[in-house]
């Protein structure tokens, strides 16, 4: 079951739990009852949930705040409109997490160094950036002479235009297109940041389409149950480990 699925019924529990403590607390408190309170109880109440039922960690922040978030909204007496506005940039920017679990990470300056790194003794590679966000790594990768080809994947529709814009006066190429139906035969290097939940299965699709000679790279999660064939830690303020997995090793 998606996460954000998981996530809005724990929301919904907790709110079952507070109404039955607003029901208990009379017996206890004389009310009226502060409604900051009672959001923050509900915060907390969703954030044991959450890690009862093992979400990502992630997700901890968002189900504590959320309600918190609600009592802010109603309490500021904001318009509908605002709230519309703000779910449609949310979804233009963060669609993927809600469809492939994937939220939108942005690589730094210095993984994008190490990226170049990984292409000493390559010659006219093709590189394929899955997930590619604002098209930065794109475009620096399609500035390089050993770089044939630089693909980016991206379905969020923000980061889409975006990129696709940047790459169109930088360099690269962005295509519109689900990372599950991309062809990876063609590329030598392909580059991933996205979440532990896919990458499992985005291995097995590795593993069968590309070529033993390639590379795959994953940036912060490791493929789970198999040893990487180099592990890079990197010196940047977030200690950013990429994961590098040689085809060669494991064909």
């Amino acid at each position: 079951m998606p996460k954000v699925f998981i996530a809005g019924s724990i929301q919904l529990c907790a709110f079952i739990i507070l109404i039955g403590v607003v029901w208990l607390l009379p017996l206890f408190i004389q009310p009226p009852f502060n409604p900051l309170y009672l959001a923050l109880l509900m915060g907390a109440v969703a954030l044991a949930l959450s890690w009862v039922f093992k979400l990502p960690s992630w997700w901890f922040l968002l189900q504590f705040i959320f309600p918190i978030s609600m009592y802010w909204a109603l309490n500021a007496n904001i318009t509908p409109l605002v709230s519309l506005g703000v779910f449609i940039a949310i979804w233009l920017f963060f669609s993927n997490s809600f469809k492939n679990r994937v939220p939108l990470y942005l690589t730094n300056s210095v993984t994008r160094e190490a990226l170049l790194a990984t292409l000493k003794g390559r010659e006219e590679t093709k590189f394929l950036d899955l997930g590619s966000g604002l098209g930065g790594n794109v475009v620096l990768l399609s500035q390089q002479s050993q770089v044939a080809q630089s693909v980016g994947v991206e379905t969020a529709p923000m980061p889409y235009l975006v990129s696709k814009l940047y790459t169109f006066f930088a360099g690269g190429e962005i295509w519109a297109k689900d990372l599950w139906k991309m062809e990876l035969n063609e590329f030598d290097v392909v580059y991933a940041f996205l979440s532990p939940e896919p990458m499992e299965a985005l291995w097995q699709k590795v593993l069968a389409e590309m070529p033993i000679n390639s590379l795959f790279i994953s940036n912060s999660f490791a493929v789970p149950d198999i040893e990487a064939s180099e592990i890079w830690a990197l010196p940047d303020q977030r200690e950013t480990h990429l994961y590098l997995y040689n085809l060669r090793d494991f064909k």
